[in-house]
């Protein structure tokens, strides 16, 4: 038996979008956005070994069984695609975690619907605004280098542009065949989703008035333009806190998901999010 229900939500321009659900879970919602290719395993550990807690996954444009990205495919879009995720589930408040590109759409989510956030979870968002130029050039470099392999046809290139770095040379044979099929659907939309990224410039002043408690996460071997994000993120959110999750990278939920559960569950904890506080 399936531990998730696949289910559908109607978006803003009428397109479904498809999402996960958790089954047989009584607990509080979380809505948990993942990062460019990887899909919902971004959050595989979490739904697993946190089962009371009710999870919901979308499947972002581009990835899983969703619809592809819209032709000029913005942050704040993908902010009202997993809105109708909430209202489809009749929820009125969530946690929301997200994880690279999921962490910088939970960002927008809530500073453009703060009163559905309980709480924020994000995990190294992209943020090139906060990180810096040279943070810039490399995802314009890696927008365009991935293009020009797809339009060659060389797809496993494209991947391997994207998983060599974290997973070794040796990716093709730790993905598995399931999820080797699933990335390879997956990253076509990956340089649209990059210059969505770089279009998206919060600015601080709507960053002050985010008054939501907001964990903010990070691997120990993380490149240092994501730790740079994290910690120049945390001088402008009122209520922001910092976990360095050790042994892990980018994707710290995947890269070490007993110490980031841990971190996860006590602050839900703090913020009475757990199946017993309700």
């Amino acid at each position: 038996m399936s531990v998730t229900e696949l289910r559908w939500a109607t978006t803003p321009n009428g397109t479904k979008l498809a999402y996960e659900r958790r089954v047989a879970a009584d607990g509080p919602p979380l809505l948990a956005l993942h990062g460019i290719l990887v899909g919902t395993s971004n959050w595989i550990h979490q739904v697993l070994r946190l089962p009371r807690l009710r999870w919901l996954l979308p499947h972002l444009r581009g990835h899983g069984m969703s619809p592809p990205p819209m032709p000029r495919q913005t942050i704040e879009e993908a902010a009202l695609d997993v809105l109708s995720v909430l209202d489809a589930e009749q929820v009125e408040q969530a946690v929301v975690l997200g994880n690279s590109l999921g962490a910088t759409i939970a960002l927008a989510f809530a500073l453009m619907r703060l009163q559905r956030v309980h709480a924020l979870v994000l995990v190294e968002p992209s943020l090139p605004a906060l990180a810096g130029e040279d943070e810039r050039e490399r995802l314009r470099r890696s927008a365009e280098l991935t293009r020009s392999l797809l339009a060659a046809g060389k797809v496993d290139d494209a991947l391997a542009h994207f998983l060599v770095p974290r997973l070794g040379e040796d990716w093709m044979q730790k993905a598995g065949q399931r999820r080797l099929e699933e990335w390879r659907r997956n990253v076509f939309s990956a340089p649209t989703w990059i210059d969505a990224v770089l279009a998206f410039d919060p600015g601080p002043v709507p960053l002050a008035a985010l008054n939501r408690p907001t964990l903010l996460v990070y691997g120990a071997n993380t490149q240092r333009a994501y730790r740079r994000t994290v910690f120049a993120l945390s001088e402008l959110l009122p209520q922001a806190e910092i976990a360095e999750i050790p042994h892990a990278g980018h994707g710290a939920p995947v890269d070490n998901p007993e110490a980031f559960n841990a971190r996860l569950l006590d602050f839900l904890g703090r913020v009475n999010w757990l199946p017993n506080q309700h």
